[in-house]
């Protein structure tokens, strides 16, 4: 009698080929099933299939093999070298990168302070009177241009002497100023720099026309998929005070897992305690324990020095949840995933990150899903 088949895994062509030649390297015959005949390199939903007296043996290879592509990833990750801070002079952009500073201080990472300025005097000008008025318009393009670098310059300058004052001025500190709109400006230097991390001042309801930085970090969500940390204007620098406490939000998600991998990449410099936590409006169920579980286990093959306590927390309001959570346990960064959302819902219904975002007290981490 024939051995009966079964079905390994499912996977696009390329992938499942790649599977099924590892696995008759190791001995294990293989079959590949709903393959395009015509055009096989365009198929997806490519079944692997086995004998099933080979499914112990397979599965065990598998398992390894995913063990050592997590260990290749956690070696070769790449650490938090470089953080770009946009700025807009205002007293919580200098609080924003007094936090930039002592996570470059404690990551030996170097710093590069933005400045965003915008001509509005370009897109004014009529095409027929463009010639008319070119000298005049390239002087006061030049004069913006020029008071934007001096006001750069004596923010550096400043932000400079306050790291030398505590302590941390061996943290190498750089600027750039660019001329468009804030957040794609944001976005396009964060392509040439690659920072680690974008660290940005945020101004609560109520914020005021010239207060420019508060008003983007949403919308530099949308544009790059480098972290954002996102510093409350009331979230006040204090040197003395370590990052003790760290709350990691999940929806369990795919994205959980490399948002939780870059997450201690950037904590690295910290000892640190993480509090993984899911909100939920029902009572607990046993299967969100069991993915709580998972999570749990995740972070202790990654990162196994990391001290990392989970928890389930029912709360009909979110915000109201967060913060009696956050107060009790004294946290002093929440992180979490941010997926995006249609339009409408936006509108109607904010989603919690964009809450955090006005509403919170505390500096909010959030990854791109």
């Amino acid at each position: 009698m024939e051995d009966k088949l079964v079905t390994i895994a499912t996977d696009h062509y390329t992938a499942a080929e790649v599977l099924k030649a590892r696995l008759e390297a190791a001995g294990i015959t293989c079959y590949l099933r709903n393959v395009h005949l015509i055009q096989g390199a365009g198929a997806e939903g490519v079944k692997i299939q086995i004998h099933e007296e080979d499914l112990e043996q397979a599965l065990r290879l598998m398992n390894e093999w995913k063990a050592e592509q997590e260990r290749a990833e956690m070696k070769n990750r790449r650490e938090v070298r470089r953080i770009l801070v946009p700025v807009d002079f205002s007293e919580y952009s200098k609080n924003a990168c007094m936090y930039a500073l002592n996570l470059a201080h404690k990551l030996k990472a170097d710093i590069k302070i933005l400045h965003v300025y915008y001509a509005p005097i370009v897109d004014l000008v009529p095409i027929t009177d463009a010639y008319s008025i070119q000298v005049d318009m390239d002087i006061n393009l030049r004069e913006m241009e020029s008071n934007a670098r001096k006001g750069l310059l004596k923010f550096v300058n400043e932000v400079r002497k306050e790291a030398a004052s505590k302590d941390m001025g061996e943290v190498k500190i750089g600027y750039a100023l660019r001329e468009g709109i804030t957040e794609d400006e944001i976005a396009r230097m964060a392509e040439d720099y690659k920072p680690g991390i974008i660290v940005l001042g945020t101004k609560g309801k109520g914020e005021k026309q010239s207060d420019i930085i508060g008003s983007v970090v949403y919308r530099v969500l949308d544009r790059t998929r480098v972290p954002v940390l996102a510093i409350p204007e009331h979230s006040s620098y204090d040197a003395s005070k370590e990052v003790k406490n760290i709350a990691y939000a999940t929806e369990f998600d795919d994205s959980d897992y490399v948002a939780i991998r870059r997450l201690l990449s950037i904590v690295s410099g910290f000892e640190v305690k993480i509090h993984c936590i899911h909100l939920s409006k029902t009572p607990s169920k046993s299967w969100d324990e069991v993915k709580m579980d998972s999570l749990k286990n995740y972070f202790a093959r990654v990162h196994r020095g990391v001290e990392v306590e989970c928890q389930l927390l029912e709360s009909d309001d979110d915000m109201t949840g967060i913060e009696s959570f956050v107060k009790e346990k004294g946290i002093d960064l929440f992180s979490m995933v941010n997926r995006k959302r249609g339009l409408l819902a936006r509108l109607f219904n904010p989603g919690i990150t964009r809450k955090l975002i006005y509403e919170g007290t505390i500096p909010l981490l959030i990854f791109r899903a």
